[in-house]
């Protein structure tokens, strides 16, 4: 395991040293915090729902601008040739750049802290739908950030990996939101919708209750992308 804290170190710096880190901390804190305290004063509610429920489309839209530099930069720098034929095993590069990812999501949720920080001194705020919330977003920011790095591992263009990944993440999201429920009705399509949506499984955990089904639907996407994008480098150390 000591390779995959190496390289996950490695791709921190990388990630910290390049501007890409500081426009994802701005979009992302700018607009769920700005979208959730212009509705927060005028509804006068001590409740994080709101705040919550920008995150799924907000995460689809900016950790896609993450991942799709993380194969396009080693083959910049003519480092991807090395790491493919030194003893490192590949899943060690994968899991590597997924910790250094999902480092960086979660250095953003703290910077979001103010958030709960500011409603709680104008109300009772219940702390379970926060850490619930928080966790919710930690596991969904994992699944996302491994989606992302399954697509950039198919191409150079790091364009190309980033619509890829968005158009895949947004139309997921938009499959659990309520005016695709209220258009499908509650018919055998919808109830799928639904299940597969990360949209539903954030929202439940959202809620304070932390269902373990929840927790797996993440962990499970997970590791299925992970797994394929391990299966993809595979492909090229074997070429």
């Amino acid at each position: 395991m000591g390779s995959v804290w190496t390289l996950a170190r490695k791709e921190i710096r990388q990630i910290f040293l390049s501007p890409i880190a500081y426009a994802f901390f701005i979009v992302f804190v700018f607009f769920v915090t700005t979208l959730f305290f212009r509705s927060f004063f005028l509804a006068g509610q001590t409740t994080m729902g709101r705040f919550f429920g920008f995150f799924p489309m907000a995460f689809a839209i900016v950790i896609p601008g993450l991942t799709m530099r993380m194969w396009a930069e080693e083959r910049k720098q003519g480092t991807l040739e090395f790491l493919l034929t030194s003893p490192i095993e590949t899943w060690h590069i994968v899991f590597g750049k997924f910790i250094g990812g999902l480092t960086l999501v979660a250095a953003c949720l703290l910077l979001t802290l103010l958030a709960p920080w500011t409603v709680a001194r104008y109300g009772d705020l219940d702390p379970g739908p926060v850490w619930g919330g928080y966790l919710a977003a930690v596991l969904m920011g994992g699944t996302f950030i491994a989606v992302g790095m399954f697509f950039s591992a198919f191409t150079q263009d790091q364009i190309v990996s980033f619509l890829a990944t968005v158009s895949v993440l947004v139309c997921l999201v938009l499959l659990g939101e309520s005016f695709f429920r209220e258009e499908f009705g509650t018919g055998r399509f919808a109830g799928l919708a639904r299940v597969i949506s990360p949209s539903t499984h954030f929202q439940s955990m959202g809620r304070g209750v932390i269902d373990l089904g929840d927790v797996y639907y993440f962990v499970g996407i997970a590791a299925l992308f992970l797994y394929g994008n391990v299966r993809v480098i595979d492909l090229r150390r074997w070429r």
